[in-house]
């Protein structure tokens, strides 16, 4: 692939981090895009996962540097969702592309969903449930997660944010470190099992890795008054034309 590819993969990653920073669900706007520019579906998901990485590296050390790094629970859960993560990878590695194409387009349409409620999650008033009976459930709870993540991963933050909020009583800022260690733990075995059936185009990933880091380094810093449920609908709009189109790319 020539560097003017790489180029614009690079400002689709800025996008990306963008919209994780700010609403979520990016790799439901970089998947379509590395199709539509021609990589087949399952090269597109292990390409994505370079970017993953770096950005599952960035967030676990700004949420332990900032002190909120939930230890030992994190990594008994993270653990948890590794397994079901190769799980799930292995599933998705079994599953043609026409057909794996057509399941992305339907998640594409969940996660904008998911993205118009998110701000509409709040921590209930109970104190945080991580030991005893709540540490069993959540295990079983973020194996589950594990398995879609290795399968496409696309949405899966949303789910482990519901799950932290829902299941744990974490506060936001405590279930998106929890989603900053699972992303980055499931990622790292997934990433390899995409790698050794080739499909993962290393040179791509690692220029949207490098935008990914920008565009979320500059979103959080990003000082100016925003409607955040103005750009959440945007964003929403997009994924929609974008799993429209994607469901019937051939």
């Amino acid at each position: 692939m020539d560097i003017s590819y790489d180029i614009i993969l690079f400002f689709v990653g800025i996008l990306v981090g963008f919209i994780n920073t700010l609403a979520g669900g990016g790799s439901s706007v970089l998947y379509p895009v590395l199709i539509f520019m021609g990589m087949p579906i399952h090269t597109a998901i292990g390409t994505s996962r370079v970017g993953f990485v770096a950005q599952g590296i960035f967030s676990v050390a700004g949420f332990k540097s900032k002190g909120i790094f939930i230890f030992p629970f994190n990594l008994y859960v993270a653990l948890s969702a590794m397994l079901g993560g190769i799980a799930g990878a292995w599933i998705s590695l079994q599953i043609p592309g026409k057909n794996l194409t057509k399941i992305l387009a339907f998640v594409m349409l969940i996660i904008a969903v998911l993205i118009l409620i998110q701000s509409k999650i709040k921590k209930p008033s109970e104190t945080s449930r991580t030991k005893g009976k709540w540490l069993l459930i959540s295990l079983m709870v973020y194996f589950i997660i594990g398995i879609y993540g290795g399968f496409i991963q696309a949405g899966m933050g949303f789910m482990i944010i519901l799950a932290g909020t829902l299941v744990n009583r974490f506060n936001l800022t405590e279930a998106n470190s929890i989603k900053a260690l699972i992303v980055l733990i499931i990622t790292l075995p997934t990433l390899y099992m995409f790698a050794v059936k080739g499909h993962v185009n290393w040179v791509a990933g690692f220029f949207i890795a490098g935008g990914t880091a920008i565009g979320s380094w500059l979103t959080s810093r990003w000082s100016v008054q925003v409607n955040e449920n103005h750009i959440r609908k945007i964003i929403a709009s997009i994924i929609i034309l974008l799993a429209i189109k994607l469901w019937f790319y051939q």
